[in-house]
């Protein structure tokens, strides 16, 4: 049985140290995870039958070569009645289960406050992009769920935080040791078909992107809502999702519009992980999928200036407050370029399709970041490692006949006219005021010179284009 615990509860550990229990704030299928005092650590408690091997499964973890990704390391073993462990904390940071949690009056204004759509996906797409370095290096996460990924408690940040790190495992283990959130985990978890591994991340985690952008749960439907005993059925796949594309005997009345907080490529991705994919994981999107979805989903929101709600630029206006007049937009197109000469079969330069689209909407600056912009991630100037998070340049529009381009960061920018065949390199603070009659001629460089590399291409308004 689960002991309880409460505020202010002294727990010690393998280190000597009494630690003073804050607030819970996760708890997934193995147990819960408490702040300690100071807001630099937690403490997870295991269940007693998930504890039986906790001091392998955590040296096993330390081993891990978890360079480059948000998640908590484990710092020490708890001793005396207590089975667990402390882990590292950012200080600031909640279960995104908050944003998914609807009150029951002012539903409008609380979702804006938390940051409306496009919080969640560049949330959502943080965490897909933690979850698919996991994944690189050949390990699963093992129980993603509302109360296991962390995000910034304030809505005017956006970090991710992934906690409950002794999940992690090399290789599937068998089905009954494995712990997890019954209502995220893939039907195989549940049914005992298979141990965990990188597909049941991505169900998990594509059941997780769902109910967070749409509000409602993509196995509730009002079949399952009017009997919650047909929820084991749901959950094993025995139902069909809430908006699949023949069946429709679980659908759900409930929730945002999917047409409003889903962009088609993402509901492309629910689709096919909850029909093809449902028992045929083979089928399932990988994480970098939803990671390449979410994040392009992300560029193209604007905000509203009446309301505030963010959008998609596609909509002519505001879903939220209703307002008819969308703000002026600019599209800015990101494409792979390759230098002359550095492949064997393309002896000039060359570029590729497009790779990303951002939207910048009159007096709404948008920052192009390490991840959109660079091509290389695993290595920048001086062999410091570089944080996907890192800006590289500032985009502002007013609406008017000129873009600005700040360089802010620490990354090589220059500006290309290939017309000219000129190039002017921006040191950190630069700011270059781009001419939208000369957006034709120019084009923003991120990276180095020589090498292959990204550029972005800022587009005319289609009415001068």
């Amino acid at each position: 049985m689960r002991r309880s615990h409460r505020p202010g509860d002294i727990v010690r550990d393998d280190r000597g140290e009494a630690l003073e229990l804050c607030e819970e704030i996760g708890s997934g299928g193995q147990g819960t995870v408490w702040s300690l005092k100071g807001g630099q650590a937690a403490v997870k408690f295991v269940e007693s039958g998930a504890g039986d091997d906790l001091r392998l499964r955590i040296a096993a973890v330390r081993r891990f070569d978890l360079s480059g990704v948000p998640i908590a390391r484990p710092l020490s073993l708890l001793v005396g009645d207590d089975i667990g462990y402390t882990m590292e904390l950012l200080a600031e940071m909640t279960g995104i289960g908050t944003l998914i949690a609807v009150p029951h009056e002012r539903q409008a204004e609380w979702f804006h406050a938390t940051g409306g759509l496009r919080r969640r996906l560049r949330l959502l797409a943080r965490a897909a992009e933690a979850l698919d370095r996991i994944h690189s290096k050949g390990l699963a996460y093992g129980d993603v769920s509302p109360g296991n990924v962390l995000v910034s408690a304030r809505s005017e940040n956006d970090q991710v935080w992934l906690i409950d790190p002794d999940n992690l495992s090399v290789q599937a283990r068998l089905p009954d040791a494995a712990y997890v959130t019954e209502d995220y985990a893939a039907p195989e978890l549940l049914t005992g078909q298979a141990g965990p591994d990188s597909l049941t991340d991505v169900f998990a985690f594509a059941v997780l992107a769902f109910h967070t952008l749409a509000l409602t749960h993509p196995f509730i439907g009002d079949m399952v809502d009017r009997d919650a005993g047909l929820e084991v059925d749901a959950f094993r796949g025995r139902l069909p999702w809430i908006d699949h594309q023949t069946d429709d005997r679980n659908r759900s009345s409930q929730g945002l519009s999917r047409q409003i907080a889903l962009t088609k490529g993402l509901r492309r991705l629910a689709a096919q992980t909850f029909e093809e994919g449902l028992h045929r994981p083979e089928r399932r999107p990988s994480m970098r999928d939803w990671h390449d979805k979410l994040d392009q989903a992300a560029l193209l929101m604007i905000a509203c200036p009446g309301c505030g709600g963010t959008y998609h630029a596609a909509m002519t206006g505001c879903p939220w407050c209703r307002r008819e007049s969308r703000p002026p937009v600019l599209r800015c197109d990101l494409h792979g370029y390759l230098p002359a000469g550095k492949a064997p079969e393309i002896p000039d330069e060359a570029e590729t399709e497009r790779l990303r689209s951002i939207i910048l909407a009159s007096g709404q600056p948008q920052t192009v970041r390490a991840r959109t912009g660079l091509l290389c991630l695993d290595r920048g100037p001086s062999g410091i490692a570089t944080d996907p998070g890192e800006p590289l340049v500032d985009l502002n529009w007013d609406g008017g006949r000129r873009v600005l381009i700040h360089r802010v960061g620490r990354h090589p920018v220059w500006m290309v006219n290939r017309r000219a065949r000129s190039d002017v390199p921006l040191d950190p603070g630069d700011i270059w005021p781009l001419n939208l009659n000369d957006t034709a001629d120019w084009t923003v460089h991120f990276g180095p010179p020589a090498e292959p590399h990204r550029l972005l291409r800022i587009l005319l308004p289609r009415t001068e284009a």
